[in-house]
């Protein structure tokens, strides 16, 4: 039968077979960290207040610029648990003011930013405290989680004001709409969104605005912001819209010399409503040959054959498409890689589904500021996420 092994020779497995109970061991453990924390934060308080004293304990020194007043106590939610009783020092005149840690503050930056990220990530507000409970060690209030959301406020007035540069090629400009509450009931307000292509192939957030409808006085004010703040348009070879009206006087104000492009998916929905739904299938199947034509003239010759087909059945629907087919084809100017993703605005649509994904556990938004702050999260999210990583088909073609 084998001895027991020397100290030295044990294992950390040979150790662990010691503990008696697993689970309590890492609470201990817990503990014992709270504690050296806490231990290591009063010395550096300490250490703290002598530097802005100029004096030792009992010291009598001529440079000495306050007295001590004692210590009060306050409690630290750091990402490793709750301290409580941590003795902070004081001066009797309020010379000493501590760095380390400000007045007021009751948690650790880094458990703000956790509290801040579960809130973007879709856990609703009552809810944030609950999840994050097993990780800080104690419940987080829903009135907290709202305060620290509303630090992102200072980070939405930059996006807003920042200096943009002029290297947007493809502009994609729609209005997507979201329910705010207001003081009787919930409105359905437009956030005008502008993304665009960069010269080097990149997708970009460019702004957004939350207005109260898209209507021309609202868009101009929109795309004037966009041309003061850097976009010039001097790269710009073509703006995609929705085809709103408004939309499209705003640009004869602004970008009035750059050929646009009207959104095929926002006509063919058009299109389907001036439909009788036993023409729809086969009229709107048609109609969708004309964009997927290999070239421009096949694409005209495509679209007169629909016009003789279904002028005299559906002439609402003809008319409809033929007031802007030479805008609805301007994409075929440009190179054939890029005819996908430019005869439409879904990138802007794809973007707002994470807005939406967030909002709904919420139903609508609480307030403008509080939909500001999600939209300016999930789309700066979006901007990171893309940065340094060009479309090929953008950059071997532009």
């Amino acid at each position: 039968m084998p001895g027991p092994k020397a100290l030295t020779d044990r294992s950390v497995a040979d150790l662990w077979k010691e503990v008696k109970n697993p689970e309590r061991w890492w609470d201990d453990l817990q503990d014992e960290l709270t504690r050296t924390i806490k231990d290591l934060l009063e010395n550096a308080l300490e250490g703290e207040l002598l530097e802005q004293l100029h004096a030792r304990w009992y010291q009598r020194n001529p440079d000495r610029v306050d007295q001590r007043n004692g210590f009060y106590m306050r409690s630290l939610q750091t990402r490793l648990g709750v301290i409580q009783d941590l003795r902070v020092p004081r001066s009797r005149n309020g010379i000493y003011q501590s760095e380390l840690l400000p007045r007021y503050q009751r948690a650790e930056a880094s458990v703000d930013q956790l509290v801040k990220d579960a809130f973007l990530a879709g856990v609703s507000t009552r809810r944030v405290g609950e999840v994050l409970k097993p990780v800080l060690g104690t419940a987080t209030s829903p009135a907290t989680v709202s305060q620290i959301a509303k630090h992102l406020d200072a980070d939405v007035a930059a996006f807003h004001k920042r200096a943009l540069t002029d290297d947007i090629v493809y502009l994609f400009l729609d209005g997507v709409y979201a329910k705010v509450k207001g003081t009787d009931r919930a409105h359905r307000k437009p956030l005008l969104v502008a993304y665009g292509i960069t010269t080097t192939g990149e997708r970009r957030l460019i702004s957004y605005r939350l207005g109260f409808s898209e209507s021309e006085p609202e868009w101009e004010a929109f795309l004037n912001d966009l041309y003061k703040r850097g976009l010039e348009g001097k790269n710009l070879r073509l703006i995609v819209t929705d085809g709103g009206s408004g939309l499209h006087a705003a640009l004869q104000t602004v970008y009035p010399y750059v050929p646009r492009q009207r959104c095929w998916v926002h006509k063919m929905r058009n299109v389907r409503s001036k439909l009788p739904a036993r023409q729809r299938d086969a009229c709107v199947q048609q109609l969708r040959t004309v964009y997927l034509a290999a070239t421009q003239e096949a694409a005209r010759e495509r679209y007169k054959i629909w016009v003789q087909r279904w002028e005299e059945t559906a002439p609402k629907a003809v008319e409809c498409v033929r007031k802007d087919i030479d805008e609805l084809l301007s994409f075929l100017k440009e190179p054939a890689a890029v005819w996908r993703s430019v005869r439409t605005t879904n990138a802007i649509e794809r973007l707002f589904r994470e807005v939406r994904r967030r909002v709904r556990p919420m139903t609508c938004f609480n307030n403008n500021d509080s939909c500001e702050r999600i939209t300016y999260s999930v789309f700066s999210y979006q901007n990171t996420k893309w940065e340094g990583r060009p479309l090929q088909h953008f950059t071997q073609n532009t």
